[in-house]
């Protein structure tokens, strides 16, 4: 494994390069899509072992925070990497991995908002004038919703209509950079494509929602704690030295992906706020992020 690789920002080519890369040499790893993004971008997934126990890692529900994808894929390299020679990792024997769980993951659910944020944004692509307009300017470096103007991570079906009574408080009534939940729950394809993967898939025993930054775990939802999720929220904060709590801001309380899995399937989901410091966290604190959270990752395997 190559660590220099990942000290670029993490961008939609990387991902699929990496994942095709990881697959080539792994023809263990299942690859799919989940769908496509407002501009058509593949959302890409996938797939490693056969058992009967399944999981599922997200990351980069916001374009600034493109950092969480590449740990994701650090981590599904390592691991694939070790079901492939039998190394185990923490005690953890990767042949039983393999064989009793059935690993899922989307290393980035919002190509277009990462493409926006690393790159920008030019007169010839798509939305181009709109874009301008709902960014009030051309410097997209705190972009974090998806092409549309919207908050991926505010337009799941979970307090949505709550958290529209909280927009009108922040002052925010149309499509922006961050927080603007959308015209009703799962109204983006991106978020569409997920729900309907979880709802085709489900149950998972436990899904992670990696965001940046804080090193923090949120779990449950509006007070409820489906069985088993705070004793395995305190075992990930163990392996991680991250704090178990609950979300600073009162708007991250409703509309995200770990609310709406814990709302809908009564089953456990965390947030992961991966790093400090300010978004969007470097390239450079990948790999450090990444060596913090080892521990954490290996074990949620089998929590």
């Amino acid at each position: 494994m190559n660590k220099k690789i990942y000290h670029t920002p993490t961008d939609h080519n990387f991902v699929i390069n990496t994942l095709n890369r990881i697959a080539t040499d792994n023809p263990i790893l299942f690859m799919t899509t989940l769908g496509s993004s407002v501009l058509g971008k593949p959302i890409p997934a996938v797939r490693i072992g056969t058992g009967k126990t399944n999981l599922l890692y997200v990351g980069c529900h916001h374009g600034a925070e493109h950092i969480t994808s590449g740990i994701l894929l650090k981590f599904l390299e390592e691991l694939c990497c070790c079901i492939k020679t039998g190394t185990k990792i923490y005690g953890i024997d990767p042949e039983y991995i393999f064989r009793t769980r059935c690993i899922y993951m989307v290393p980035m659910l919002n190509p277009d908002g990462v493409e926006l944020y690393i790159h920008g944004a030019n007169e010839e692509m798509p939305l181009y004038q709109r874009l301008i307009k709902m960014n009030n300017g051309t410097d997209f470096s705190k972009w974090q919703a998806n092409i549309r103007g919207v908050d991926l991570n505010h337009n799941y079906d979970a307090g949505f209509y709550e958290y529209k009574e909280l927009e009108k408080e922040m002052g925010i009534s149309t499509p922006c950079s961050q927080r603007f939940s959308g015209e009703y729950p799962e109204s983006e394809p991106e978020t569409a494509a997920l729900c309907n993967f979880i709802r085709v898939i489900s149950p998972f025993k436990y899904l992670f929602s990696f965001h940046s930054q804080g090193e923090e775990i949120y779990s449950g939802y509006n007070g409820f704690e489906p069985k088993g999720s705070v004793r395995a929220a305190k075992m990930l904060a163990l392996y991680s030295g991250y704090t178990h709590t609950l979300p600073k801001e009162k708007a991250a309380s409703y509309g995200g992906l770990k609310d709406w899995y814990v709302n809908t399937f009564k089953l456990p989901a965390y947030t992961i706020e991966c790093g400090r410091g300010e978004n969007p966290l470097p390239p450079s604190d990948l790999i450090p992020i990444y060596v913090s959270i080892r521990k954490m990752l290996f074990k949620s395997l089998i929590l």
